[in-house]
């Protein structure tokens, strides 16, 4: 089992039924980091308000935000 987990949290513009976010879960920081600059762009503004990357460490029981992106409308 890994030392960390990132994952990155998808806030949903319009949740549906809910559901108020997506997530990807990743065991490797660079793969993390690079889907995360794929959401980067312009048109993740009309599905998403906000994504997190986030790393939990299962070592210490923790959770540390990495980065964020606000997206706005």
């Amino acid at each position: 089992m890994p030392n960390f987990t990132f994952i990155i949290r998808f806030t949903l513009r319009k949740p549906k039924a809910g559901v108020t976010h997506e997530e990807q879960e990743f065991t490797h920081y660079t793969e993390a980091w690079d889907a995360f600059r794929t959401f980067a762009e312009h048109t993740s503004r009309a599905m998403y308000s906000r994504i997190d990357l986030t790393e939990y460490d299962w070592n210490e029981h923790r959770s540390a935000t990495i980065a964020t992106l606000k997206l706005s409308k």
